[in-house]
């Protein structure tokens, strides 16, 4: 009996969503998959005034936040990062008053955030590969024996058949720089200037010194989990270094950097 496959696309997280599963429950899968990615989205939009991300934004020091546990686990890794990346990976926002004090805008105890700074949160650099992650994560409670969740670029592969991926070049689209096989593992890439940059765009990424990065550098980096790929290519084209000590640390390779 040939495997039940079910593939299906939607347009979330400001990209196009791919899911696809194999199995006697691909179906419910690829259903529960599309619902989970719409929370996440929901919760951690930094575009939508109600989503909890900005009502964390609201918050005014010493505020004391009761959170969703998935917003939790990306303000946890967002803040280790920031430290750990000498603020590299920088999600804060605000005005050059609100950025004076270089404290994370918020702290983890526990379960709970504690409001630090005046600062706000964009959380776009890495909260669209933890989305990938929760996809996968429910759909593993179906009937499935291979899942695959691509958004725009940030994929991870779940089960059996690993997948070959086609990188393509950063400064130009059209042409395929590498293949990588994944085999249970996370991809993401990420350019200097975001999704559609051209090299007229205004990069979104500063360097280590603060200095906008050329719109069209980019970076492709492995990881066990799509959010740790995801925050990873920044803190690589931040710090202009593809053996960051970072990616070690979290198991993580660099498939391609292209500084210019």
């Amino acid at each position: 009996m040939a495997a039940v496959v079910c593939r299906r696309a939607r347009p979330l997280l400001g990209t196009l969503v791919d899911v696809q599963a194999e199995g006697p429950g691909a179906q419910a899968a690829v259903a529960a998959a599309f619902d989970e990615i719409a929370a996440v989205h929901a919760l951690l939009s930094f575009h939508a005034p109600h989503s909890e991300l900005q009502v964390i934004n609201r918050g005014v020091p010493g505020a004391r936040l009761l959170v969703d546990h998935r917003t939790l686990a990306v303000l946890r890794l967002a803040a280790t990062l920031y430290d750990a990346s000498a603020h590299a990976f920088d999600c804060r926002v605000g005005t050059p008053e609100q950025l004076a004090d270089t404290r994370f805008p918020i702290a983890v105890d526990g379960d709970v955030l504690f409001k630090q700074t005046k600062a706000s949160m964009d959380l776009g650099g890495i909260a669209k590969g933890y989305a990938v992650d929760r996809a996968i994560e429910v759909m593993q409670a179906h009937e499935i024996e291979r899942a695959v969740v691509n958004a725009g670029g940030d994929l991870r592969h779940d089960g059996v058949r690993p997948m070959v991926v086609q990188v393509r070049d950063p400064r130009n689209a059209a042409h395929v720089a590498m293949t990588v096989t994944l085999d249970n593992a996370a991809l993401a890439s990420s350019t200097a200037g975001g999704l559609g940059a051209h090299a007229g765009s205004v990069s979104r990424i500063h360097d280590a010194h603060r200095a906008h990065l050329p719109a069209l550098a980019g970076a492709t980096v492995q990881a066990p989990t799509c959010m740790l790929a995801d925050a990873l290519t920044k803190i690589v084209l931040a710090m202009g270094d593809a053996a960051q000590p970072l990616l070690d640390r979290y198991s993580a390779t660099v498939a391609l950097y292209s500084p210019i």
